[in-house]
C-alpha cells in the first residue's frame, strides 16, 4: 500500500473516531429523576346547579379505574397494570427493575403515582378514572379537585448533546350531549398542568400545586362522561449527536470513497 493511501485511511479513521467519541460522551450523559403526581381524591367535588331554582337530578354509572406502571434498567424490566370497575375499591400497581421503579395507588382518599429512574434506566406510571352520568334537565356540572405534581433530579450534561422525556402531568375533562325539542347541544371542557425537563430548560419548577376545575353546561336532559388522569415518565437521556459529529462522520465516509476510487484507478492503469 503506497503512502498516499495510508495517509488517507489514517485521516478517515481519525475523523470517524472523533465523531464516535463525541457520540459516546453524549451517551454517557445520564441522571436520576423522580416524578410524582397526587390527585387529592378525598376533596373531589362534583356539584350541580340548576336554572330558575330548579336543580336537575344527576345519576352516575360505569365508574372505571385504570392503572399502569413500568420500570426498565439494563438487563431488567417489569410492567404491571390493573383495572377496577369502580372508584371505591383500593388498587395499585408496582414495577421494580433494580434501582428503577414506578408505582400507582388508587383509593377513596387518594389517586397518585410515582416514577423513579436511575442511570441508564427509565420508568413511567399512569392512571385514569372515568364515569358516565346523566342529567334530567338543564343545569351546570362543575368538577374540582386539588392536585400536586413534582419533578426532581439531575439532568446535567444534557443541554446540547442529548434529550430526555421527563415529565409529570395531571388532567381532567368532561363532555355532555343533550337532545330534545327538535334540537340538540353539546358541551366540552378540559384542563391540564404539566412539568417538563428538557435540554433547553434543564431546571423546571420542582413542584406545583393547584386545583383542577372543569365542567359542562346542559341545555336539557342528556348524557355525558368525565375523567381525571395523571401521567409520569422519567428516563435516561438519549443521544442526539452535535452537528460537527455528523460532519466528521461524513468527512470520514468521503475519504473512504476517495481511497477506494484511487485504488480502482491505479489498478486500471496497471
Amino acid at each position: 500500500m503506497n503512502n498516499p493511501t495510508k495517509r488517507g485511511i489514517l485521516v478517515m479513521a481519525c475523523c470517524m473516531g472523533a465523531g464516535l467519541s463525541q457520540a459516546s460522551v453524549a451517551a454517557d450523559a445520564t441522571g436520576t429523576t423522580v416524578a410524582n403526581a397526587i390527585i387529592d381524591w378525598s376533596n373531589l367535588q362534583l356539584s350541580v346547579t340548576g336554572i330558575n331554582d330548579t336543580v336537575p337530578t344527576i345519576a352516575y354509572s360505569n365508574q372505571y379505574t385504570s392503572l399502569s406502571s413500568y420500570a426498565s434498567s439494563p438487563g431488567l424490566n417489569e410492567s404491571n397494570s390493573k383495572t377496577v370497575n369502580n372508584w371505591t375499591e383500593g388498587a395499585g400497581t408496582n414495577a421494580d427493575a433494580g434501582t428503577t421503579s414506578a408505582n400507582t395507588v388508587a383509593s377513596t382518599m387518594s389517586f397518585s403515582g410515582m416514577a423513579n429512574s436511575s442511570e441508564n434506566g427509565s420508568a413511567s406510571s399512569s392512571g385514569s378514572r372515568t364515569l358516565n352520568f346523566s342529567l334530567d334537565g338543564p343545569g351546570l356540572l362543575t368538577v374540582t379537585v386539588p392536585y400536586t405534581i413534582s419533578l426532581t433530579g439531575s439532568t446535567s450534561g444534557c443541554y446540547y448533546y442529548c434529550y430526555d422525556y421527563d415529565h409529570a402531568s395531571v388532567s381532567g375533562s368532561a363532555n355532555f350531549y343533550s337532545y330534545g325539542d327538535n334540537g340538540n347541544s353539546d358541551s366540552y371542557s378540559s384542563t391540564s398542568f404539566s412539568l417538563y425537563s428538557s435540554p433547553w430548560d434543564p431546571s423546571p419548577p420542582e413542584s406545583q400545586s393547584g386545583t383542577l376545575v372543569f365542567g359542562v353546561f346542559a341545555n336539557g336532559a342528556g348524557n355525558g362522561s368525565l375523567g381525571l388522569s395523571f401521567d409520569l415518565s422519567t428516563g435516561a437521556a438519549s443521544m442526539v449527536p452535535e452537528t460537527k459529529t455528523y460532519a466528521m462522520l461524513l468527512a470520514g465516509l468521503g475519504l473512504m470513497g476517495a481511497v477506494i476510487r484511487r485504488r480502482r484507478m491505479m489498478g486500471t492503469q496497471a
